[in-house]
């Protein structure tokens, strides 16, 4: 049976979790949008072997559920030495995931730009490197927000799997009020309305950064 109450009575509790959940996410966009950008750049100027490698690690990973990548981490590499705590196994784990899709994101943004922007940076003089500085990376930023937004309004979402490793994060929360209250469906309709808050702003800023770069 739905109750309100439960939900004012424990919004604080829930609220502690949302902010482990925005932090989750903060620390993990960040490491995910850069070496996203590494990843993504290496695979179409990184050569035939660097190339083939990243290409097999966004394919490996993009195959691979979010959650295996977490269990991996946080239970199966301490048995070879690697030992995390709970926070860093779960950014790492979500860095790595989400790293995947965003190189592909910049590859695409790269690939929309005119091939005769480079040629003509070419004709200049400029060498390679200087042409994706100068002509080709800030044209890519610009179009790239848009899906970054969205890719980090997901991420809002896929921390929820990190409760899997008990991690106090909005779910695991949710999940602890309902079997002190011994009702599961009003913490979890909570923990729904603050997620619904967390994401639709950034869904509302990705659709209008949208409109912009149109």
């Amino acid at each position: 049976m739905f109750k309100w109450s439960i939900i004012f009575e424990n919004l604080p509790f829930l609220l502690a979790g949302a902010w482990t959940t925005l932090s989750l996410t903060v620390v993990s966009m960040i490491f995910a949008t850069v070496a996203g950008l590494l990843v993504g750049l290496l695979n179409m100027f990184g050569g035939r072997v660097i190339g083939a490698i990243t290409r097999v690690y966004i394919e490996a990973v993009r195959g691979t559920p979010a959650l295996l990548l977490i269990l991996i981490v946080y239970y199966a590499l301490p048995r070879i030495g690697l030992n995390l705590p709970q926070f860093p196994a779960a950014a790492v784990s979500l860095a790595v995931c989400y790293a995947a899709y965003i190189a592909e994101v910049f590859r695409s943004a790269v690939e929309s730009i005119p091939k005769g922007q480079s040629e003509a940076a070419f004709s200049l003089g400029m060498s390679q490197a200087q042409t994706l500085r100068h002509v080709i990376l800030p044209q890519t930023f610009r179009r790239v927000l848009p899906p970054l937004a969205n890719e980090f309004a997901a991420l809002i979402k896929d921390t929820s799997l990190v409760a899997f490793i008990s991690m106090e994060d909005l779910l695991f929360k949710a999940k602890i009020i309902g079997a002190r209250t011994y009702n599961v469906f009003s913490p979890y309709i909570g923990a729904a309305i603050i997620y619904l808050i967390m994401t639709t702003p950034v869904m509302q800023w990705s659709r209008n950064l949208e409109k912009k770069v149109e």
